[in-house]
């Protein structure tokens, strides 16, 4: 493999995405990839600024009210992630596997009262992923999961079932906002093995063509 590959996991909370992730890695390494080349990461990260997002998260206020400090840390948080972590690996020629991206920036301060322009402004020149996976469910099976989540010591701000529709309509509306990128839409209400063969077939055959 002569470069790296930059794959991203978006959906709202409940989708799926660490379970899938988790799979997708035991896929490739199966396929022959040295787990040393693969790299799992998450925003928002363990820096600065994404502790100042999950400390946010964790409150209870209106998340409204905090909507213009949620797009600051968060483009901070992502700049940060790409200069220390994203981009050194991808040059290394490994294969990043990321829990959230810019998408749900884009998804959540949309809904958040954030214009389309002014998230696109502080994005423009970001690196764009790869491949980028929406996992995709009814709100009320994300919820189920959510709630027999025995990590889960309490709810986000955002993890409201009126809200949570709003955001899947966002996650599914993001092939329009970037008709551009490499945005695949995966039903994750589907079998754990049927979602795993579904997206390994399309990341293996990106991996082949590097």
């Amino acid at each position: 493999m002569q470069k790296g590959i930059f794959v991203v996991w978006e959906g709202i909370d409940g989708s799926g995405k660490g379970t899938v992730i988790s799979e997708i890695k035991k896929f490739i390494i199966k396929k022959g990839i040295p787990e040393n080349q693969i790299i799992v990461t998450a925003e928002p990260t363990g820096g600065f600024y994404g502790k100042k997002v999950r400390e946010l998260l964790n409150t209870h206020v209106n998340p409204d009210v905090n909507a213009q400090q949620f797009l600051d840390l968060y483009v901070a948080d992502r700049e940060e992630h790409l200069r220390k972590e994203i981009v050194p690996a991808l040059k290394e020629g490994k294969i990043i596997l990321c829990d959230r991206f810019k998408y749900s920036t884009f998804v959540y301060q949309l809904l958040q009262g954030i214009e389309l322009e002014k998230i696109n402004e502080l994005h423009r020149g970001m690196l764009i992923p790869d491949l980028v996976f929406i996992l995709d469910l009814p709100v009320d099976v994300a919820l189920q999961r959510i709630e027999s989540d025995s990590k889960r010591s309490k709810k986000e701000v955002f993890e409201k079932k009126e809200f949570l529709e709003k955001v899947r309509q966002g996650f599914l509306s993001l092939k329009e906002i970037f008709p551009d990128e490499n945005i695949h839409i995966v039903d994750s209400s589907k079998n754990i093995s049927e979602v795993t063969k579904e997206i390994g077939y399309i990341l293996w055959a990106k991996i082949k063509d590097l």
